[in-house]
């Protein structure tokens, strides 16, 4: 007997169906991979923000795009489904000043940037305003939020054994942090050997987007920048997100 043929509307649901099949293969093989930031474009991120060439001191860092080396991953997921994916090995830092002090947005890779924009007071750096951009397969949100009250982030003049708390809202999210200076270092960075502060922050956010994030940071207040760093952040809830970063910046000079 002949074969039986297989009706046009039928092939095309097969066909259909391969396509949706394949797409999700290769949508689920991009999500588990970070996409680097280069150089030339963090560059032209920082000159569309038409930032002045010179500037830094009283806590401030020069403006420019700096680098640090990366060792890390991420993972996110919705429900029962995550996805995780290594960082790129380099990420870009740019910092910009803004009327009263900078802003800087710290560049994992295209698909996760991180920003903070900072006052500086007599008592240190507050910051007054934050943005996290994270986005999988090209899901996800750029969630800027401002944060009132302002928090100490960076106390000024920094010693051995200062402790320190805040307790603010970012819209609908109320954190809390808690932080400490835990050691002084000297820390080599390109040609140049730097004071370092090591400065422990821990936080709990709760509201639509709960979790806890880890932060410790070499601060140098010669150049008011990281030398470095490391994130250990955990966000719950429907939607969770996990990061794990260690940082290293490559040099005290930025590019203009």
């Amino acid at each position: 007997m002949f074969p039986t043929l297989v009706r046009p509307g039928r092939l095309l649901a097969l066909l259909l169906l391969v396509v949706a099949v394949a797409g999700g293969l290769w949508l689920w093989q991009r999500a588990g991979s970070s996409t680097p930031v280069s150089e030339e474009s963090a560059l032209r991120e920082f000159r569309e923000g038409r930032a002045p060439a010179t500037g830094g001191g009283d806590g401030v860092p020069r403006p420019g795009v700096y680098a640090f080396r990366v060792e890390g991953w991420e993972k996110g997921g919705l429900g029962p489904l995550a996805v995780r994916r290594d960082l790129p090995g380099t990420a870009r830092y740019v910092v910009r000043l803004v009327p009263g002090g900078f802003e800087d947005l710290l560049q994992l890779s295209k698909e996760h940037a991180e920003g903070v924009r900072y006052r500086s007071t007599r008592e240190g750096l507050r910051a007054t305003w934050r943005r996290t951009d994270v986005t999988f397969v090209g899901f996800g949100r750029d969630d800027r939020r401002g944060l009132r009250p302002p928090p100490l982030s960076v106390p000024s003049p920094l010693r051995v054994g200062l402790r320190w708390s805040a307790e603010y809202r970012a819209d609908q999210l109320r954190v809390s942090t808690r932080s400490r200076v835990l050691r002084a270092e000297s820390v080599r960075v390109g040609d140049r050997t730097l004071r370092a502060y090591v400065i422990r922050h821990d936080s709990v956010t709760t509201g639509p987007h709960p979790g806890t994030r880890v932060e410790v940071v070499w601060w140098a207040p010669a150049i008011a920048l990281p030398v470095r760093w490391t994130i250990d952040g955990d966000t719950t809830g429907t939607v969770t997100f996990r990061v794990r970063a260690s940082l290293e910046l490559t040099s005290p000079e930025p590019r203009r």
